[in-house]
């Protein structure tokens, strides 16, 4: 007596191929560490604005934003353990100005320049 396959068997054997095939592709993928996405020492500029990377320390990236029209630097920083970017510093480089102006020379009387002599 010939048995031909019924509904339910052959829907039991499908369900039962395609737990495997996913179970396969759970323990596959799992097995197999995603690798970090990094982007140290990336940087770009458009308009006002100057973006790079960069990296404190093994699991420490930072980012830093330049708005070169106001002259003001924020620094981003990822915190894992909240999964969000927040600001780290805001930095003024208005300061920077200062420290590089060149020293004025030493003026004698009626403004005249004294040769030899400079502020230091």
């Amino acid at each position: 007596m010939t048995r031909g396959i019924n509904g339910k068997d052959f829907a039991i054997g499908v369900l039962s191929v395609t737990a495997v095939v996913l179970l396969t592709c759970v323990v596959l993928l799992h097995g197999l560490a995603p690798r970090p996405v990094l982007a140290a020492g990336q940087g770009g500029a458009t308009g006002d604005y100057v973006v790079s990377t960069a990296r404190l320390d093994d699991a420490t990236e930072v980012v830093f934003v330049v708005d070169t029209s106001a002259q003001m630097m924020n620094m981003y920083g990822f915190l894992p353990a909240r999964g969000m970017i927040e600001l780290v510093q805001q930095f003024d480089l208005k300061a920077l100005e200062a420290v590089n102006r060149p020293a004025p020379l030493d003026q004698g009387p009626g403004g005249r320049e004294r040769p030899g002599r400079r502020n230091r």
